[in-house]
């Protein structure tokens, strides 16, 4: 074989070398994304708390009672400091889907959660191909495919927990938009944002209002563009405006009336104060929790070696399109900042869900520049605090598939709360009985959806709601208030002769009693 045979067998060799090694990784990444993604789509034990059994009590009235809704939950079930504004109903249709494929089993809920959590990923390396090529893609997934409030998302039920798929899915359509100038991509881009008021109407908010701000920069006097973005707007609230029209605008009054009137005690400058400091360490938080590795180095260290990083990018970015994208995903930041002290109540992470994914892309922009720009010293640092992440993503996922996968889940998850009802109707051997139930929330929805899903199926039985014979007290007790339920015994339940007290395996009392 002469040096031209060795050149091509070496050349070959190493050709050979980059697709095994992009092989691993991506097998790796399979495995970083699947299994803590997949605990409870295994274990069939989701938790089924106040949120879920009120859900799954809306859905049964759509599916087998055939009434729509233009509505969902009311904004932090109705402690959100402002009343009668509600999710759009986007969540409950698509909920829909499990409860009837699964018959009802609130345990399907969770395979719904987890296709999204998946489809998130698909959409993420397909943005991730769009902009910056195939790397750009295995690195963008693998950052969303690690970070642990988007792993939560696909972990139990929740309205909130939709966002991740339905964001990207927005923040895709806005670079094609801000590519192509397209009237498709605005009008895409304007419904995607409002839409997810489906799922959180805090999200849809900033993404909104940045969507707004960006549009005059990219359309300019193209005034028919102007008129697609009203539309898209206008289609993704549709079911909120008819709502709000059948029923006297009482949700628009009701937000005008909480902007207008301030309690006199939230006007001082230390409440002020205090409210900022709520918002500004929850964003902290927000960011220290999107990537793994918490606590390897300061968060505040880390804040301003990413943000200055960040607008160097800006600086030495050339192509406008991801440079403009960037700043619109950038944008969102503090915009939602402002939003949230302007708004009086407190906040929470699934408020800013957009903002674990906006980092995300922040950050593979970032890594992807450097890449390019063949800035090794730097692309060593980040190498090496990447596979430091990266055994933190390995060992936590570890961890939490073979603990998790375990867990009984106490009265918190669906099993404990079945085996607990299926204890009381086995207790009664067939005969009449009363049940009643107390929960931290104070509503019973969770019980009063299993109840009609499966014990009354299974014991052809509805337990009454009276004290005369034979009844039960199903207690849920107060992780934080242990004692809690003794005043509901003292004020709601009052007669009847204790037959016995019972504390089960998942920490649930069942009192038996006689009337």
């Amino acid at each position: 074989m002469d040096w031209r045979g060795n050149l091509n067998l070496l050349l070959l060799l190493k050709n050979n070398m980059k697709k095994i090694f992009l092989s691993i990784i991506i097998f790796i990444l399979i495995l970083l994304a699947l299994f803590p993604r997949s605990v409870e789509v295994l274990n069939g034990n989701p938790i089924f708390g106040f949120d879920q059994g009120r859900d799954y009590l809306e859905v049964k009235d759509i599916v087998n009672n055939h009434k729509l809704t233009l509505i969902g939950a009311e904004l932090g079930a109705g402690e959100a400091g402002v009343s009668y504004i509600f999710q759009g109903p986007g969540f409950y249709y698509l909920l829909s889907i499990p409860y009837i494929l699964f018959h009802g089993n609130p345990a399907g809920s969770i395979y719904l959660m987890w296709v999204l959590s998946m489809l998130s990923l698909v959409i993420g390396f397909f943005i991730g191909i769009t902009i910056w090529g195939k790397l750009g893609g295995v690195i963008l997934t693998t950052l969303l495919a690690v970070s642990s409030p988007l792993i939560n998302q696909a972990r139990f039920e929740w309205n909130a927990n939709a966002t991740a798929f339905f964001i990207l899915l927005t923040f895709y359509s806005v670079y094609l938009f801000i590519k192509t100038k397209q009237n498709r991509f605005i009008l895409l881009s304007a419904f995607l944002s409002g839409f997810l008021y489906n799922f959180e109407f805090a999200v849809a908010i900033p993404l909104c209002l940045g969507f707004i701000i960006l549009t005059p920069y990219i359309c300019r006097k193209k005034f028919s563009q102007y008129f697609l973005l009203f539309v898209g707007f206008f289609l993704a609230f549709s079911p909120m405006f008819l709502f709000e029209v059948r029923h006297g605008f009482m949700g628009i009054k009701s937000f005008i009336s909480y902007l207008l009137h301030v309690p006199k005690n939230e006007i001082t400058m230390l409440s002020r104060w205090t409210h900022f400091q709520d918002v500004w360490n929850t964003f902290v938080f927000n960011f220290a929790n999107t990537f793994p590795g918490n606590g390897v180095l300061p968060v505040i260290i880390l804040l301003l070696i990413f943000f200055g990083l960040f607008i160097w990018y800006l600086l030495q970015e050339k192509d406008m399109v991801r440079k403009t994208f960037n700043l619109y995903v950038g944008s969102l930041i503090p915009l939602s900042f402002i939003i949230f002290n302007i708004f009086r109540n407190s906040i929470y992470q699934h408020y800013i869900l957009e903002l674990n994914v906006a980092y995300i892309i922040m950050l593979t922009s970032i890594v992807m520049f450097i890449i390019t720009q063949n800035y090794k010293k730097t692309m060593l640092v980040f190498t090496a605090y990447g596979i430091i992440l990266l055994s933190f993503a390995a060992y936590s996922s570890y961890k939490t598939t073979t603990y998790d996968y375990k867990d009984y889940g106490g009265t918190a998850k669906l099993k404990g709360k079945v085996d607990a009802l299926d204890y009381v109707y086995n207790d009664a051997k067939g005969k009449p009985f009363g049940l009643f139930v107390f929960s931290p929330p104070i509503y019973t929805y969770p019980y009063d959806y299993i109840i009609l899903w499966h014990e009354e199926p299974r014991y052809h039985y509805l337990p009454g709601q009276t004290k005369k014979g034979t009844f039960y007290l199903l207690i849920e007790p107060d992780g934080s208030k242990p004692w809690s339920y003794n005043g509901w015994l003292e004020t709601v339940i009052k007669s009847g002769k204790i037959i016995y007290t019972k504390t089960l395996p998942s920490g649930f009392i069942v009192q038996k009693r006689e009337g």
